[in-house]
């Protein structure tokens, strides 16, 4: 079995829960090949980064697939590109708030996932899924742990992912802005299928 470790994030700002870990800690133990290990972060900037490595270079795993909540979307998004910087429009749970600030002094302007995005997207479309392709991963916690785990493993034989999901029925008062947990929770499983699928062989 290969290992995959798959993250989600805790509520912030003024929601009650975060649709990213509910989908996560619904997932099965195991997905294809893959053998699934589970963490929850916290919304806070540099210790959710330095969780994530912690529980990564503990593991070893050949796969890192980060999640996180959108609200723009009633898509499940995999997403591409991680960016050197940190710009808050909300403040984190310990109320921070930065702006203009890199994630790493000095570091790449910006890294592409090293999970097949293009071919995963790809491939769920031929089944309708409630799955598109998505760009950067804003300024916010989601990005800051995106750019980290690319930035470590840079070069590596580690691939890294990031998926965003959308906000749950019950956190909007329009439920066409969002996704039952079911429908995430599927796409999210079809996203490591298709992913074990594809780098099976390599």
């Amino acid at each position: 079995m290969r290992k995959l470790l798959i993250t989600g994030f805790d509520p912030f700002a003024h929601y009650q829960c975060n649709p990213s870990w509910e989908v996560v800690r619904a997932l099965p133990e195991q997905i294809g090949d893959f053998e699934l290990s589970k963490l929850l972060l916290p919304n806070i900037f540099g210790l959710a980064g330095r969780m994530l490595l912690e529980k990564a270079q503990e593991l070893e795993p050949d796969i890192i697939l980060l999640t996180g909540m959108d609200s723009g979307s009633i898509h499940v998004h995999v997403d591409t590109v991680a960016v050197n910087v940190r710009d808050a429009l909300v403040e984190d749970n310990l109320g921070r708030k930065p702006w203009n600030e890199p994630v790493i002094k000095d570091g790449p302007a910006a890294y592409l996932a090293t999970i097949p995005a293009h071919e995963i997207v790809s491939e769920l479309h031929k089944e309708h899924c409630h799955v598109h392709l998505g760009y950067t991963t804003g300024g916010y916690v989601c990005n800051d742990i995106f750019y980290l785990a690319c930035h470590h493993y840079a070069g590596t034989s580690t691939r890294v992912g990031f998926v965003h999901v959308p906000l749950l029925p019950e956190m909007v008062w329009d439920e066409k802005l969002a996704l039952p947990l079911k429908q995430s929770l599927a796409a999210v499983q079809k996203i490591i299928e298709t992913l074990s699928a594809l780098t099976m062989k390599e």
